[in-house]
Parts: C-alpha cells; structure tokens; sequence
C-alpha cells in the first residue's frame, strides 16, 4: 500500500498541512488561517494556542482525508524569526512575537555598525534588524524586565508545538539559525551572542539536525490526531531554506525569488558566506547546505497600496464592466514604455530588511515631472519593487558566484506583465515551478531523507516540474541595466535622512 508524507508548514497568517504521494505529488491538504495582533506601534505577535490548535487540526484533518493510507512520516517548516518566553511552569509569559515585530528597533540600531555587531553578524549570519530573537530578548530585558526575570526558556512556534506533543524542548539547525543566536560555522548555539545577551545555552532549545526523528508521541495527541506513538515526526527546518528546497533550487547556479505580500531571493551553497556590509543574511538548511539572500518587507503588498492611490478611476471602470481591477490596472502598465519616462520609486513603505536593514526606510519618488501621470507612477511602483530585488541579486551573485537560473513563485506570478517587468529588470529568465506548497515539499523531502528513500537531495530537486519560462526583453534590459545605478544611488543619498524623517514624523503626531 502507498504511504502518505504529511509536511506542515506553520506560517506567518496561516499553518497548512499537505499530504504527499511518494512521488512528491499532492494528495490532499488542509490550512488554518489566524490574525497577526497589532495593537501598539510596531507590534506583530500572534496567540500562541491559535496556533498550535491550527496545527493540531490541519494535521487531523488531513490525516483524515488520507484514511486509510498510512503515514510514513510528519515534518514540518516554520516561519522563521518568531519568539515565545515560557516560564519555570513551562507557561508562555508571550504571545508568538514575530518576525514582523519592529519594537526592538533601537537596539539593533544601537549594535549596527559596532564591533560587537559585526562579529555577531559574522557568527551567526544575520543583520542587526528588530525581526531577531536575539533583539527581541533585549528588548524585553530593557523593557519588561518582569518577562525577562521569569525566563525560564526562549523558544519559537515550532519549539513549542514539539513541547507539547512530545514533552521536548528540541529544534533543528535550520530555525535555529533565524534565532540570531546559532553559530552558522559550528552549528552550535553562539557563546558570545548568549553573553551578550545574559542568557545561557539551557534557557535555549536542544539542537539537532533537520532530519531528526522522534517517536512517543503523547496518547492524548495520538488520539486526537488519528496518529500512533509509532508515528515518525521529523524536526524539518525553516521555511525559507526549505523553499528553495522545494522549488529545486539546491544545485550551484539556481536562485529562487518568491515575491508575495513581501519578498525574497535565495541561493543554495556549500558553505557558510556572510556580507562583508552585512547586506544579505546566511541561514542553515541542513548540515551541508546554506542558504544565502535577502527577504524585502516591500513586495507586491506596495503594489496593493499604489492601487489604493492611483488610477481609482481606471479600478471603478473596471469593476463596473465585471473585469478584474488588478487586471485592469496592469493593462495600462503593460502600454507603458520601459523605465517609466525617467520616474523612480524606492518602494520602502515598510521600511525595509534586505538590502537596507534598516527599519526607518521610507518610500520616495524620484525624478517626477510635470509630465508623469499616475499610469507612469503605477509602472514606476513595479519596477521599484523589481530594481530592489535586483540589488539583493547582485550581491548574492558576489557572494556565490554567477546565477544560471532563477525560479519563481509567489502571488506576483498571476500577472503575465508583472512576470515580465520581473525578467526585464533582472536580466535572467525566470523558470516557473509547479512548486505552490514549497516549503511543505522540502519538509518532506528532509523527512523521506531521514527515512534514507531519498539519499541526495540535489537528485531530488531534479523532480520540479517547470511549467513556464519567461525570458527577459533585450530592449527592456538595456533601459534598467542604464537605470539601476542611479536607483542605487539615489537610494545612498536618501538614506542620510531616513532618521531625521522618522524623527519628523513623531513629532508631527
């Protein structure tokens, strides 16, 4: 009989659990959504039972569509970045604080451009940005000391979910290293990253590699959830790295940019490689693989605010006649000329992460005339949201070597003009994968691995299926290859202002 692979993915709005056939098909899947909790400034965080109720239930309800097939293995990918503080009663004294959270803001500020902040970064392959549990708990030292003081141990979502269903604090090198506190040479938990932060390695979770299995799971879950104390869980890893995993980017030359609400580029190597300005971040996928990139807070969710602002009249029309307004809105992007008749924008509306890491960024038009309508603005919004995520490839490519391929995926994919400006700014082809449940599918892939029915993971990427290939305008290119230096430049320029702008703004409110 067939055996079913269960991976879920513990996201930032919602938790999926995908059943896989063995031949990394879909057989079924279930998904919870939940609220992200922003209450005060800067505040990203999320219940913490939600969650874990949504996993429980995915999981039972998938192992239910799959009855009577057995389960071979569960594994599992989170978000990464994510803190919970559970006291000496093993109770949450947090909400999840997640990687969205910006009230840690002013003490990565503080260690930026330090010494001590550049061997962190260096050590454990992440920027001085508010999104880390290394600054979270710093923040919460200097102000809820309360918190702090009960500590008895810092964990993320998947730390708790293994706690509750198997009495176990234990996580994988993988979330660990979104942690700011994994040593991305030695795999270990970073002593001078604990210090720093007066914290001690047993107030940490147990290490292990993502393929670790446990067993035992705890009668009450195994009733609940259709499972057996039998049943394999494997720890996975996070969901960034197991992205490229699952979209078969692991070979040497093949880059992945997922570009949804946010964005991200990937590039799989052999070994740890950190920026020498701290620009791009370096995470663990498993014990031979690293995963170099850059995730931008500003993806197409800007282009969801430009829709809020320009061309309504064009949006109102559209929806009139019973046409899709986006739709509507890239037509009139797609009849406008490459490089937007000379207008920029620097799409920083959220600040930004990669390749800025700097949480007081702000958007800006540049070079608007007189004669720039807001179709030229509209096109201009996505080719600044293109030109940052071509810087984040330049430095990749200095880091790893030359890309060959970059595959795709994520919401900007549904708009052929999208795809299009996307190739035209990168300047490569972008090969589109069948992948939709990616991080699910490198869960799983890790989990077969443990079970030794896949022995190289580069053999098993070899399975994506690529269903479209969009190949970048020679023209197109030519205008923002002439472009993207003065995108760069100007962005330099601008960003000596990004704290006497933040400054202005709280004092206007």
């Amino acid at each position: 009989m067939e055996k079913i692979a269960i991976g879920v993915d513990i996201g930032t709005t919602q938790t999926k659990a995908v059943a896989f056939r063995e031949d990394g098909t879909v057989h079924s899947s279930a998904y919870v959504r939940y609220p992200l909790i922003q209450e005060t400034e800067g505040m990203a965080e999320q219940d913490v039972e939600q969650i874990f109720q949504a996993v429980t239930t995915c999981i039972q309800q998938v192992v239910a569509k799959v009855h009577p097939l057995e389960i071979s293995v569960v594994s599992f990918s989170t978000a990464m970045h994510g803190l919970i503080v559970m006291d000496e009663n093993n109770q949450p004294l947090t909400r999840v604080i997640t990687w969205a959270d910006n009230r840690a803001e002013k003490y990565a500020e503080e260690l930026r451009d330090t010494a001590l902040g550049q061997t962190v970064y260096q050590n454990t392959g992440l920027p001085m940005h508010p999104m880390t549990p290394f600054h979270k708990i710093r923040w919460l030292k200097e102000e809820f000391p309360q918190i702090y003081e009960q500590a008895e141990k810092f964990i993320g979502m998947k730390e708790y979910v293994f706690y509750r269903l198997f009495d176990r604090y234990i996580t994988d090198i993988s979330t660990a290293s979104g942690t700011g506190f994994l040593n991305i040479h030695d795999l270990s938990w970073d002593q001078i990253a604990l210090t720093e932060m007066g914290i001690s390695m047993d107030q940490l979770p147990v290490l292990d590699r993502p393929t670790y299995q446990l067993t035992g799971l705890k009668a009450e879950w195994s009733d609940q959830l259709g499972l057996t104390a039998k049943t394999i869980f494997v720890l996975g890893g996070a969901d960034g790295p197991l992205s490229n995993l699952g979209l078969g980017a692991v070979a040497k030359g093949t880059a992945t940019l997922t570009v949804g609400t946010s964005g991200a580029l990937r590039y799989t190597v052999g070994k740890p490689q950190t920026h020498p300005q701290a620009e791009t971040f370096c995470c663990v996928l498993d014990e031979n693989h690293w995963v170099i990139g850059g995730a931008t807070s500003n993806g197409a969710g800007i282009f969801d605010w430009a829709c809020e602002n320009l061309l309504k009249e064009v949006q109102t029309e559209a929806r009139i006649s019973g046409q899709n307004p986006y739709d509507a809105v890239m037509e009139r992007v797609k009849e406008t000329p490459a490089g937007s008749k000379g207008v920029m924008f620097h799409p920083y509306l959220l600040g930004e992460r990669a390749p800025l890491w700097n949480a007081e960024a702000t958007g800006s038009f540049i070079g608007l005339k007189r004669n720039h309508d807001d179709t030229l603005m509209m096109r201009a919004v996505i080719e600044g949201i293109c030109l940052n995520l071509k810087r984040i490839l330049t430095e990749l490519e200095e880091l790893g070597g030359p890309v060959k391929e970059i595959r795709a995926t994520g919401g900007f994919a549904d708009s052929a003009v999208f795809k299009s400006v996307m190739a035209d700014v990168l300047g490569y082809r972008l090969s589109l994968t069948e992948s939709v449940e990616a991080s699910a599918l490198g869960a799983i892939l890790l989990g077969w691995q443990s079970l030794g029915k896949v022995l190289d993971l580069e053999a098993a990427c070899e399975q994506v299926e690529i269903y479209e290939i969009v190949e970048p305008n020679s023209e197109s290119t030519q205008v923002y290859q002439q472009m993207y230096p003065l995108f760069i430049t100007t962005q330099q320029q601008l960003s000596a202002s990004y704290h006497q702008l933040a400054k202005l703004r709280t004092d206007l409110e």
